[in-house]
């Protein structure tokens, strides 16, 4: 299809199967699907992009992008009972719908939804989910989860994070030392060390306080990661071995990726009561490397 600019910043494309919008303002650019409400692209102003996305990546409708900040909801993992629900939830595969809430030289604003009618599998609850998307000096993100039924229920969630790197050997996770960690491939638990590097297979939930955490050596500027409703954060890098078993990808893009997922997992589960809400948030911003 032919580009339709439907603002002075964002325009409507699409890109293989999938519709996109396409952000460009003065600060920054993003690519956004309406499939998840799933960004793949942010990058600074004469910049590269921080997010990665599988060269392997089709683009094809109703299967989740790998790559980019996929929206894990309502549920984060394998489901906890049923085993033929989709992993992740359901909202990385659905078509959001969206609106221009505000945009300036310098920032753009869209607020995507999807309402839940408590018939999709896996989650017999009535519920909203918006995402609030701001492309501008920094990429900040926020879903807010609306309980619109009689009787509560618990969520856990994701901004499923991929970010770039030149080599995975020299990536730095800054900000977590002595927390706790579950390793989820062989449930061990142990505090956080304070010189985190990637040299294996690694698949961490870590319980935390919400603080910030630092992400350095990429072979870009250091990002900040800022966290809001969040006590968990999910590390994550598939190593050969995982990789090769993975859809959408190839196998040797491990070195050149890494997840750091801001989440309510694990202990971090939210209870939502009925008529109530809960958000969570999380901000990208680029900073000097000292």
């Amino acid at each position: 299809m032919t580009p339709l600019q439907i603002s002075k910043t964002v325009q409507h494309d699409q890109y293989n199967e999938l519709d996109c919008l396409r952000i460009n303002n003065s600060a920054a650019c993003a690519t956004i699907f309406l499939q998840g409400a799933h960004i793949t692209e942010y990058s600074k102003t004469q910049s590269n992009n921080l997010l990665f996305v599988s060269k392997a990546e089709p683009f094809k409708a109703t299967e989740a992008i790998r790559g980019g900040i996929p929206i894990c909801w309502p549920w984060f993992g394998p489901h906890s009972t049923q085993r033929n629900a989709p992993a992740h939830g359901f909202a990385r595969t659905r078509i959001w719908q969206y609106s221009l809430v505000h945009e300036s030289d310098h920032r753009t604003d869209i607020l995507f939804k999807l309402e839940t009618d408590g018939h999709d599998i896996g989650f017999p609850y009535k519920a909203t989910a918006e995402l609030l998307i701001s492309v501008g000096e920094t990429l900040a993100m926020s879903l807010t989860t609306t309980n619109l039924g009689d009787e509560p229920f618990a969520i856990s969630q994701a901004m499923h994070s991929y970010f770039a790197c030149e080599n995975i050997a020299t990536v730095k996770v800054t900000g977590l030392t002595g927390e706790q960690v579950l390793d989820n491939r062989n449930g061990a638990c142990k505090p956080f060390p304070r010189d985190f590097s990637f040299y294996q297979e690694t698949d961490w939930t870590v319980l935390d306080k919400g603080q910030p955490i630092l992400l350095s050596g990429t072979g870009r500027p250091a990002i900040q990661l800022n966290r809001l409703g969040s006590r968990s954060v999910v590390v994550w890098n598939p190593w050969l071995e995982k990789a090769s078993t993975l859809s959408h990808f190839q196998p040797q893009e491990y070195q050149s990726m890494f997840c750091v997922e801001t989440t309510n997992a694990g202990d971090d589960t939210r209870l939502i009561k009925p008529k109530q809400a809960h958000a969570l948030a999380m901000e990208i911003q680029e900073i000097s490397a000292s």
